[in-house]
C-alpha cells in the first residue's frame, strides 16, 4: 500500500471516529433517560409493513449503522474505531428496548442523547423517516413483539 493510500485510510478512520454534526444540546433535561412527556407515550403512526421496513433499513444503513452495527448491536465501526463512552444503545438487548416506547425512541433520534455520540437528526430527516428508522430498529430486537 503506497503512502497516500495510507494516509487516506487514516484520515478516513480519524473522521469516523469524530462525527461531525449537531449533538445533543446542553440542556439537562436531555439527558440520558430524560423523555418529555408528550413523548413517553407516543406511538409510531406508520404501519408496520413492508414499505416502511425497507425505508427504515435504507435510512438505518446510511445514518446509523456505522455507529449502532450492521446487526444493531451497537458495535458499529466509528465506534469501535472511535472507542465511544458511552458505546451506542444495543438495540438486540431486550432488557433495554422493551422500556422504549416508539415515543422514547424518536426523541432520542430526533433530539440526540446528551453525553453521547448521538446527535440530532432532526434537521436532517423527516419525522416519517425517523418513525420508519424506528420500526426497523425494533426488528433487531431479541424475544420481543415486533410494531410495539
Amino acid at each position: 500500500m503506497n503512502a497516500t493510500k495510507m494516509v487516506y485510510l487514516l484520515l478516513f478512520a480519524v473522521l469516523l471516529s469524530y462525527p461531525p454534526v449537531i449533538k445533543a444540546g446542553e440542556d439537562p433535561t436531555t439527558a440520558p433517560g430524560y423523555y418529555p412527556k408528550e413523548y413517553i407515550n407516543m406511538k409510531n403512526p406508520l404501519p408496520f409493513d413492508l414499505t416502511s421496513l425497507r425505508e427504515g433499513r435504507k435510512l438505518y444503513t446510511g445514518q446509523c449503522e456505522v455507529c449502532h452495527g450492521v446487526y444493531g448491536d451497537g458495535k458499529g465501526n466509528a465506534a469501535l474505531i472511535g472507542k465511544y463512552k458511552p458505546m451506542p444503545r444495543d438495540f438486540t438487548d431486550n432488557n433495554i428496548m422493551s422500556k422504549k416506547s416508539d415515543g422514547m425512541l424518536y426523541y432520542s433520534v430526533s433530539k440526540g442523547v446528551h453525553g453521547t455520540q448521538m446527535f440530532a437528526r432532526e434537521e436532517i430527516m423527516p419525522p416519517n423517516q425517523r418513525w420508519a428508522v424506528i420500526h426497523y430498529i425494533r426488528t433487531f430486537i431479541k424475544g420481543e413483539k415486533k410494531g410495539k
